[in-house]
């Protein structure tokens, strides 16, 4: 089996992994790796997200889902 992940772009989507309290991995979107392993969004808006304590902004990082491919 192999792991896929989704990007979360929307608020829609940041809204439903939120409610959903799912991990989320944040990671630059410049390609130099993850910054936060994994945790629930407490909160978002139209500038940031915040994963245990920490505010990243959405312009410079991309918010991510794990799946499982099938």
């Amino acid at each position: 089996m192999s792991f896929i992940y989704k990007v979360l772009v929307s608020d829609m989507e940041l809204l439903a992994a939120a409610l959903s309290e799912i991990n989320v991995t944040v990671a630059v979107k410049s390609g130099a790796g993850i910054v936060e392993p994994g945790g629930p969004i407490r909160a978002y808006t139209p500038h940031s997200v915040r994963i245990r304590g920490l505010s990243y902004n959405r312009d410079l990082h991309e918010f991510r889902v794990s799946g499982e491919a099938r």
